[in-house]
C-alpha cells in the first residue's frame, strides 16, 4: 500500500466513524435508549389492520419491542403500528428532544439546525405533530368568570388576496385570520381558529358554544356577535368598551386576562414565523398544550407522548411533501 493509500484509507475510515455516529445520535437502537421499553409498554386494543380484538403475543421485534399477531387476519404488529411512529422514521427519543423546543420559542429552522437536519424535516415533524392534536381541545372547558375577546393575524404572503389591481385588502379582511381567545379564573385557555376576516355570530358560536358553561359569567368587550352565546348559554354579562380600557393601570381594566393571553399568544406565533393558513389551527393547538398541560416540560412531552401512542394516525414524509425523501429526512 502506497503512502496515498494508507491516508485515503484513513481518512475513509474516519468519515465511516462520524457518519455512524451521527447515524446512531439519530437513531438510536430502541433497546438502549428506553424506547423499546416506552413502546411495549403500550398494549393494543384492536389490531391496527382489520379492527379485530382477537390476537395474541407473538414474541418481540428486532428492536425489541412487543410484537402481537392478530388472529383474524394474521397479520404482525407492534404497539407503534398505525402511529406516527411507525416505521421509525421519527423516534421517539428524538420527538422528546424535538417537543421541548417547538412547544418553547424555537422556530422550526432553529430545529433543523440543533437537530443537524434539512429544512424539510421539522415541518414534517410538525404536520405530524398537528394530526397527533388534532382536537385536543375539544373538552376544555370555562367556568365561573371567565373572559372571551378576538385577535387577528395576518395571513402568510403566498395565502394574500388581492383586489384586481393588485392592491392589498385592508382592515379585517380575507387577509387576516380571526382567532377566538377564551380565559376563565381557574387558569383554562382557550384558542380557536374562526376562520378568515371579521368575526360573526355564528362563527362566535362555533368557536365557543361547547366551551363556555351555562350560568358561566362572561367578561367581554361589546362585540356585538358574543350576544349569542349570552342569550343561549345563559350566561351573566359584563361587557365593556375596549377602546376605553386602553392605557388603564392592570388592576383597574376589566379585560387584562384576556388581552394578556391575546400578547401571549402573538408572542408565540410571532417566534414560529410565517406559516400557511390551514395550519393555524395546528399552531393554536400546539399553544394550548404549552399553556393548559402540566406544570413542567416534562409533563407536557410525556402528555404529548402519550396522545401519539393513542392516537391512530400516520403520515409518510412522500406524502406530506409528495416527492421522495431526501437523504436528510
Amino acid at each position: 500500500m502506497t503512502c496515498s493509500d494508507s491516508h485515503e484509507a484513513a481518512a475513509s475510515k474516519l468519515a465511516a466513524t462520524v457518519h455512524e455516529k451521527v447515524r446512531l445520535e439519530r437513531h438510536p437502537p430502541l433497546a438502549s435508549g428506553g424506547e423499546a421499553e416506552f413502546f411495549s409498554s403500550y398494549v393494543p386494543e384492536t389490531c391496527p389492520w382489520c379492527g379485530s380484538a382477537l390476537f395474541k403475543r407473538d414474541g418481540h421485534d428486532r428492536n425489541g419491542v412487543q410484537a402481537y399477531r392478530c388472529r383474524s387476519c394474521g397479520r404482525s404488529f407492534t404497539p407503534a403500528t398505525g402511529t406516527i411512529f411507525d416505521s421509525r422514521r421519527l423516534p421517539a427519543s428524538e420527538w422528546a428532544m424535538f417537543l421541548p423546543k417547538i412547544l418553547g420559542s424555537e422556530s422550526e429552522a432553529a430545529c433543523a439546525r440543533d437537530h443537524q437536519r434539512s429544512s424539510a424535516t421539522p415541518p414534517y415533524w410538525t404536520a405530524k405533530l398537528f394530526r397527533v392534536l388534532a382536537g385536543c381541545q375539544d373538552g376544555a372547558m370555562l367556568e365561573g368568570r371567565a373572559w372571551i375577546d378576538e385577535t387577528y393575524w395576518p395571513v402568510d404572503r403566498r395565502d394574500r388576496v388581492l383586489r384586481p389591481d393588485g392592491t392589498e385588502l385592508r382592515g379585517l379582511s380575507r387577509n387576516k385570520i380571526c382567532i377566538g381567545v377564551g380565559a376563565d379564573a381557574q387558569g383554562t385557555t382557550l384558542y380557536v381558529s374562526e376562520g378568515r376576516g371579521k368575526t360573526s355570530g355564528a362563527r362566535t358560536w362555533e368557536a365557543f358554544g361547547t366551551h363556555i358553561a351555562p350560568g358561566t359569567t362572561l367578561v367581554h368587550d361589546l362585540e356585538p356577535s358574543h350576544r349569542i352565546l349570552v342569550a343561549r348559554l345563559h350566561l351573566e354579562s359584563e361587557a365593556f368598551n375596549a377602546k376605553a380600557c386602553i392605557g388603564l393601570p392592570d388592576d383597574r381594566n376589566p379585560l387584562r386576562r384576556v388581552d394578556e393571553e391575546c400578547g401571549l399568544l402573538k408572542k408565540f406565533l410571532r417566534v414560529h414565523g410565517s406559516f400557511r393558513a390551514s395550519d393555524i389551527q395546528g399552531w393554536l393547538d400546539l399553544y394550548w398544550v404549552s399553556r393548559n398541560i402540566g406544570s413542567s416540560m416534562t409533563e407536557k412531552v410525556a402528555w404529548v407522548l402519550d396522545r401519539a401512542m393513542r392516537c391512530r394516525t400516520t403520515l409518510r414524509y412522500r406524502d406530506y411533501y409528495q416527492k421522495k425523501p431526501s437523504s436528510g429526512s
